[in-house]
């Protein structure tokens, strides 16, 4: 595959026609949608990159500008949920050393600490079987299915266990 706009550029030179003509404009796209102008400029040529490196082929101006228009979209779609699994992560985690993390607040770890606490008390004072299923199913993921044959029960006995756990949880935690 050949970048053109017609069969008589030259690569190089299509290419630089290319990203002169289209560079602000994605970068404009970009920062509309991410709000921050050194990711924008880092997706905007991110997408320049990667037309180099596969040597994408443009008919003509139409086609190379709605490619344009949808890489940004998709690359600033990308980072953002990239960036919000990552942000998530570093909570649960507690990892307080990526850039992505929001700033440090000892009042929100230990609340997110003592919630916690609470939570894993008013776990143990649930009556078994809820318990058992309760830690299955959220500890370990495991389907209402799965736990009723490893229990030896049937799956609406699972459900109803399930039902009165998570009603007692919400009840003791939210008052």
């Amino acid at each position: 595959m050949r970048l053109q706009y017609s069969q008589d550029i030259d690569v190089d030179d299509a290419f630089n026609e290319l990203f002169n003509s289209h560079w602000h404009g994605v970068y404009n796209l970009c920062l509309r949608y991410c709000a921050e102008e050194a990711v924008a400029k880092d997706l905007t040529q991110n997408i320049f990159l990667s037309i180099w490196e596969k040597k994408t082929t443009f008919h003509d101006k139409k086609s190379a500008e709605q490619y344009l228009s949808k890489s940004a979209k998709y690359q600033v779609l990308n980072y953002l949920r990239n960036k919000k699994y990552t942000v998530e992560a570093n909570e649960h985690t507690g990892n307080q050393n990526s850039i992505e993390t929001l700033r440090y607040n000892p009042e929100s770890v230990y609340t997110c600490n003592e919630l916690s606490r609470k939570i894993n008390l008013q776990i143990e004072t649930l009556p078994e079987p809820a318990r058992t299923i309760f830690l299955l199913s959220r500890q370990q993921t495991k389907s209402y299915l799965q736990i009723a044959d490893q229990l030896g029960i049937s799956v609406k006995t699972v459900e109803k266990h399930m039902t009165r756990a998570l009603r007692s949880l919400r009840t003791a935690l939210l008052g």
